[in-house]
């Protein structure tokens, strides 16, 4: 079965991008020919290795079908404030059974930033789209200290009833803050194109994404289609 996984958060700066472009890297690594898409304008630099999807300005069905049709896989990253129109979209289209026709379905990832508002969104999510898709939270890296309670929360509970899985991104490494320092970039720029880093910043992102995809297989059974083609990006 194919996979729609929709990346969203409607908290600003809640990591989509970096999820979104882990997940990409990700599924590259497990052989799945995929295809990364962003619903913000600002993310089409040259070196973005996907498609750019305005789910605001009369975004036709056909798009989606489209790409889940040439691809195992379809991660799609949409922007902050946009996750109530996703669920319009979803539900206007009745997705849930075009979906079905291709052999697909939807997978909600959901980035945590381990603050009680982030908690109350995972709720709110939960509460859109119910038993409509998987569900996959990613914990980001975070001050220890400063986390607000997950274990036994109502959004642990809320995905924990709906069959979810969670995994937790790696810190980031003093030498890898060092390397996105000096090049200027934030670490979702970073993971456009490894290879057009600088030497050191390449090898310091690469080994990230390497210990990332580790920690993602742990959502591989709602993250990797049941039969997958050709990797579809290059990077």
């Amino acid at each position: 079965m194919k996979k729609l996984i929709v990346v969203v958060n409607d908290l600003e700066r809640s990591g989509k991008s970096t999820v979104a472009r882990t997940l990409s890297h990700h599924l590259k690594s497990e052989e799945v020919k995929h295809l990364l898409v962003t619903s913000n304008e600002m993310d089409m630099t040259d070196s973005f290795p996907g498609e750019f999807w305005d789910l605001e300005d009369q975004f036709d069905v056909s798009q989606l079908i489209a790409a889940v049709d040439r691809h195992d896989a379809v991660v799609v990253d949409v922007h902050s404030g946009a996750a109530r129109n996703w669920g319009d979209f979803f539900e206007a289209e009745d997705l849930e059974n075009v979906l079905a026709e291709l052999d697909a379905e939807m997978v909600l990832v959901i980035p945590n930033t381990r603050t009680e508002r982030c908690n109350e969104e995972i709720c709110d999510l939960t509460e859109i789209f119910s038993d409509q898709a998987n569900y996959v939270i990613v914990h980001l890296p975070g001050e220890k200290r400063n986390e607000t309670k997950w274990k036994g929360s109502p959004a642990e509970k809320a995905i924990r009833y709906l069959g979810a899985s969670d995994t937790e991104l790696p810190d980031l490494s003093d030498e890898l803050r060092t390397a996105l320092e000096n090049a200027g970039l934030e670490l979702s720029e970073a993971l456009n194109k490894p290879s057009s880093l600088p030497r050191f910043a390449e090898v310091q992102v690469t080994q990230w994404l390497e210990r990332a995809s580790s920690c993602l297989l742990a959502g591989n059974e709602h993250l990797i289609p049941d039969s997958s083609g050709t990797v579809a990006l290059d990077y």
